[in-house]
């Protein structure tokens, strides 16, 4: 699930649900989408990720809130039974309530059972989401098997930006980053 959700604007939420998969009518060889099933099974998984909120299936995605349409992206990855779902930036340009949501459905997906790589740069965001952090700085993996339970933010951000105590200290005093 892409920062930007990699959803069709102009089609409604049950549409952009089954994008390439979309449920098919008797006899098959007419090729006609079932939208009654379509929008059934989107009602559903509305009320699953919490946006149910007399939305019906049939809304244009491009009338949605950023966390409404995160919601929808991660609908999909869940109804597909996706067993791996990659999270890149999901609560990148939304506000306080849509990020709220987007966490609340990303924490929802992991205790469904869906293994979730959440990537992120803010901190408070991983650790309320999250069972194991990973920190890769430059592309180079830096530390493994981080458990959020067990360790403080402070030291985390110490292992992401490679600073001591010390340089930390320094930098605040001279209000500037050393690295």
């Amino acid at each position: 699930i892409y920062q930007d959700s990699a959803l069709v604007t102009q089609l409604s939420i049950a549409r952009n649900l089954f994008l390439g998969r979309e449920p098919i009518k008797p006899p098959r060889f007419l090729n006609r989408m079932d939208q009654d099933a379509m929008n059934t099974v989107a009602r559903d998984l509305l009320k699953q990720v919490g946006i149910s909120k007399n939305i019906p299936p049939t809304t244009p995605i491009g009338s949605l809130s950023g966390g409404e349409r995160q919601a929808v992206a991660i609908a999909r990855a869940m109804h597909f039974d996706s067993d791996l779902i990659i999270l890149d930036e999901p609560t990148n340009n939304l506000g306080v309530a849509e990020t709220q949501g987007v966490l609340s459905f990303v924490r929802s997906a992991r205790d469904s059972g869906h293994s979730c790589i959440f990537i992120a740069h803010n901190i408070h965001h991983v650790f309320q989401v999250v069972d194991r952090i990973v920190v890769m700085r430059r592309g180079k993996v830096v530390a493994d098997d981080i458990d959020p339970k067990k360790t403080s933010v402070a030291e985390v951000e110490r292992i992401i930006t490679g600073m001591s105590d010390k340089e930390i200290r320094d930098a605040i005093a001279d209000g500037k980053p050393s690295h």
